[in-house]
């Protein structure tokens, strides 16, 4: 994170697709284990390590990701989250394996972009 801004590079905002589903991001959307006999010794206050760290890129990401079109967002949970081939991606979204490579690049710069946006805007 530079300067209090998240996602700021396509490298960025790779890496967070990529590490979205990570064994220590949380299974649901509670981010606390419930219960005595739950509890790992690994995590004593019930949050899995890195959960924090990377709390402020994966509110970002949703945020940003819910501005893109259906197809997009469709294309990347099937992408990084679900880890299908591309010829399997293309028939659920409907194009070419070729255009799955291009969509998935231009709804990365997208990302990147509305982060721009937001950035534009705040210092107007």
């Amino acid at each position: 994170m530079r300067d209090g801004c998240v996602l700021t590079t396509l490298a960025d905002v790779e890496r967070c697709l990529t590490t979205y589903a990570d064994w220590w991001q949380p299974a649901s959307s509670s981010i606390l284990l419930v219960g005595g006999a739950r509890r790992n010794s690994e995590i004593g206050d019930g949050l899995s390590p890195g959960v924090l760290e990377t709390l402020d890129e994966r509110t970002e990401l949703i945020r940003r990701v819910a501005l893109l079109e259906e197809r997009d967002r469709r294309l990347l949970v099937l992408w990084y989250i679900a880890q299908h081939p591309v010829r399997v991606i293309a028939r659920h979204i409907g194009v070419s394996p070729r255009q799955v490579f291009r969509r998935r690049a231009r709804a990365i710069r997208r990302i990147v972009e509305l982060g721009e946006d937001v950035s534009e805007a705040a210092a107007s």
